[in-house]
């Protein structure tokens, strides 16, 4: 049997051996990627929030009394100046009728008393500034001493005083019987037609949020009636992470979402309460939260008060920006890394990144745009993996 040529053995056994390293390569890993780009980029604080009413009015009876029945549903719109509750003062007991009628006689008899001790009061004075006068001319003539002419001027001061006691006397007086006589507003229950009815008016055109009193009945003074919308403005409230509102400012730009329509509502940051508040997770955990109130500036007719909303506050954006999607980043202990394929092979690369959203991060340093980048990368991928991919936009 001939012996094959030398060269021909060597070529086999690089064929096989190169079989065998083809045969056992690792089959590439099947990863999504996206390009780093320069894009129109804004860094956003996100939550949930909800609107509500901007400087609503709660309506108050200013008397106690009988509530007539109201007429008006939660829902119903009013104008200012509208009639939306009538209040009949409330009928006294035989008692209490009794005492206001003797305070009105007592405080008609003072008031007698005081006319009289003004009248009394002005006399002396006349007739002390007439004796002050007489003694002034003597004085003037050496026919009296200066000390009589001081004595008389005291008096006249005592005299001055004694008015001004008087007249605050009869105002006091006249307060009185102006007391008496509203402790005798509706005594007399048997003529329904004498009552004087209370009208309470709207104080602004909107929307009734809530009626407090639904049935007619008695109520005390300060019993809150309604609750309703300022010219039907509204506002939206949202609790941020003190971290996160460390980072906005009033006047900052505001998008509004997720509220059910399709539209994106615009606002502007009107102010951050200054106090914080603790808010229990959903996964228990205590976390400091403060309100962040947003003016809206669009709103939509089909939106009310207490409406779900999810809120986007810009705190900085810029028109081109280096971007990489923020799913391409993860830490490890040297920092921001990402990996990046080159020639179908994984390379780890460090980064240094400036403001981060939440679909696309700013990239500093360690990118270049254009640059394929893996984005969700798995447990499987680390430096040197074969990669193979369909790109995609992101």
């Amino acid at each position: 049997m001939a012996k094959l040529p030398k060269w021909l053995g060597i070529f086999l056994l690089l064929a096989v051996i190169v079989s065998l390293a083809y045969v056992l390569q690792p089959e590439p890993v099947v990863v999504d990627v996206a390009q780093v780009e320069r894009r129109p980029f804004a860094e956003t604080v996100e939550d949930q929030g909800r609107t509500r009413a901007r400087n609503p009015f709660n309506v108050a009876s200013p008397i106690a009394g009988r509530l007539l029945r109201p007429q008006l549903d939660e829902g119903d719109r009013v104008s200012k100046g509208q009639v939306i509750a009538q209040i009949a003062p409330s009928p006294s007991d035989q008692r209490t009728q009794a005492y206001a009628e003797a305070a009105l006689v007592s405080a008609q008899a003072r008031l007698s008393a005081a006319e009289a001790g003004l009248s009394e009061a002005k006399s002396a004075l006349s007739r002390t500034t007439r004796e002050l006068e007489r003694r002034e001319e003597l004085f003037r003539s050496d026919l009296t001493s200066a000390e009589e002419v001081e004595a008389f001027r005291q008096q006249g001061e005592s005299a001055n005083a004694g008015v001004t006691t008087a007249e605050s006397s009869l105002r006091t007086a006249l307060a009185d019987i102006e007391s008496a006589r509203t402790l005798l507003i509706g005594s007399d229950s048997s003529d329904q037609d004498s009552i004087q009815i209370l009208d309470i008016t709207s104080p602004s055109d909107g929307t009734v949020y809530k009626v407090y009193e639904e049935n007619e009945r008695v109520i005390q003074a300060g019993a809150i009636l309604y609750e309703i919308s300022n010219q039907d403005r509204l506002e939206v409230v949202v609790d941020l992470l003190t971290q996160d509102a460390v980072r906005v400012e009033p006047g900052d730009t505001v998008r509004i979402s997720g509220w059910g329509g399709d539209r994106i509502i615009d606002g502007v940051v009107q102010y951050i309460e200054p106090e914080a508040f603790t808010k229990v997770s959903a996964l228990g955990v205590e976390e400091q939260r403060v309100n962040v109130i947003t003016e809206l500036l669009n709103v939509p007719e089909n939106i009310g008060a207490e409406y779900r909303v999810e809120v986007s506050i810009v705190t900085w954006q810029g028109l081109d920006v280096l971007t990489i999607p923020t799913s391409a980043l993860f830490q490890r202990s040297s920092g921001w890394n990402t990996f990046v394929v080159k020639d179908g092979e994984v390379v780890l690369q460090s980064l240094f990144i400036g403001y981060r959203g939440r679909e696309y991060t700013q990239v500093i340093d360690g990118v270049n745009e254009g640059d394929t980048v893996v984005i969700f990368p798995s447990d499987l991928i680390n430096e040197g993996t074969h990669v193979t991919f369909q790109d995609r936009a992101y």
